[in-house]
């Protein structure tokens, strides 16, 4: 477990809407049961008639646009499972061509759909893979995906969604003795990987990780690799809370996400709306606000006047380090 942390935080800040990162859930359904996600069985999806149609979303998306917002990312859920995927991405695109689009994805429905994706103007795509042992993934996933996760990476190289990045969550006893495969691995295929740190929501008998710190893993990866910091100005696009190191002898760089060690709070630029409308204020606690009636009535000024509010009360003063009391599976917060 982590000790307490010598920081108060996280603080609240003004929005900057230029820097702002719109990340947009459009399903809270998936076709993963990973363990730390979405530990608790549920027998039946919400309707999908409840999710928010393209026509509110690009309305969301052009809110957020005209005050000079840029980023975005389509997440879940598992994103591909929304039916007309790549006619969204098309219409974004269409809509509002400044707008720097990526898509976190597990992989599994990836390999048919990579080159569409590109075709409609999807720029990014994360790729979840916590172990490159079968068995393992399985027995995380509740699927027996792995090899159609690693040809959805290799399509996506060669379509040209680039760069491409791997998401690794730490768990502690599960996939440490596989962090520099995991990196060989990377390097080998030229993506970009990250190691992100677990955060202890949902506690259930089957979600029975503990934190597995990025300094523990920066610790085991030094002992085969010669690293060196990468300075703020040579960070990859879409960093976001990402400190990368460099690898000598290699040009692609390996990132670390300190969720849970480290104050990654305070520069924090992340607006999550999920597939139903819910603003989440912060994946650490329980603060959700519904502004799905002023999508729907397109009420763009009490839109913008209650995220200014909400941004600056989303981050309030609490105890010492981080406070996990988020309510939801993580499936449902918008990645």
């Amino acid at each position: 477990m982590t000790s307490k942390i010598g920081w108060v935080g996280p603080r609240p800040q003004k929005l900057n809407w230029k820097e702002l990162y719109l990340r947009l859930s459009v399903t809270d359904a998936c076709n993963f049961r990973c363990q730390y996600c979405r530990p608790v069985l549920e027998e039946s999806e919400e309707a999908e008639q409840t999710l928010l149609s393209f026509e509110e979303i690009l309305r969301l998306i052009g809110w957020c646009y005209n005050r000079g917002s840029r980023r975005v990312r389509l997440t879940g859920g598992e994103p591909l499972l929304r039916p007309h995927i790549c006619d969204l991405v098309r219409e974004i695109k269409s809509s509002y061509p400044e707008v720097h689009l990526s898509l976190s994805t597990n992989g599994l429905k990836l390999p048919p759909l990579a080159r569409e994706l590109k075709e409609s103007g999807l720029d990014r795509i994360n790729i979840s893979l916590d172990t490159l042992d079968r068995k393992r993934f399985r027995s995380l996933t509740g699927v027996d995906g792995l090899e159609t996760v690693l040809e959805a990476i290799d399509t996506s190289i060669e379509v040209g969604l680039k760069p491409v990045k791997v998401n690794v969550v730490l768990l502690r006893g599960v996939n440490e003795e596989e962090l520099t495969d995991l990196v060989r691995f990377a390097l080998r295929k030229e993506v970009y990987i990250r190691f992100i740190e677990y955060m202890p929501h949902c506690k259930t008998e089957t979600n029975h990780f503990e934190v597995f710190s990025s300094r523990e893993a920066l610790g085991i990866l030094e002992r085969e690799f010669n690293l060196t910091p990468v300075r703020d100005e040579n960070r990859p696009v879409g960093s976001g809370p990402a400190k990368y190191w460099n690898i000598e002898g290699s040009d692609i760089p390996i990132g670390l996400i300190s969720s849970v060690s480290e104050d990654i709070c305070k520069n924090c630029s992340r607006l999550r709306v999920t597939g139903r409308g819910d603003l989440v204020r912060c994946i650490q606690e329980n603060l959700f606000q519904s502004i799905r009636p002023l999508i729907e009535e397109n009420r763009e000024a009490d839109f913008c006047a209650i995220l200014e509010a909400a941004y600056e009360r989303r981050l309030h003063q609490r105890e010492d380090g981080h406070v996990f009391v988020l309510r939801r599976q993580l499936v449902h917060t918008g990645g």
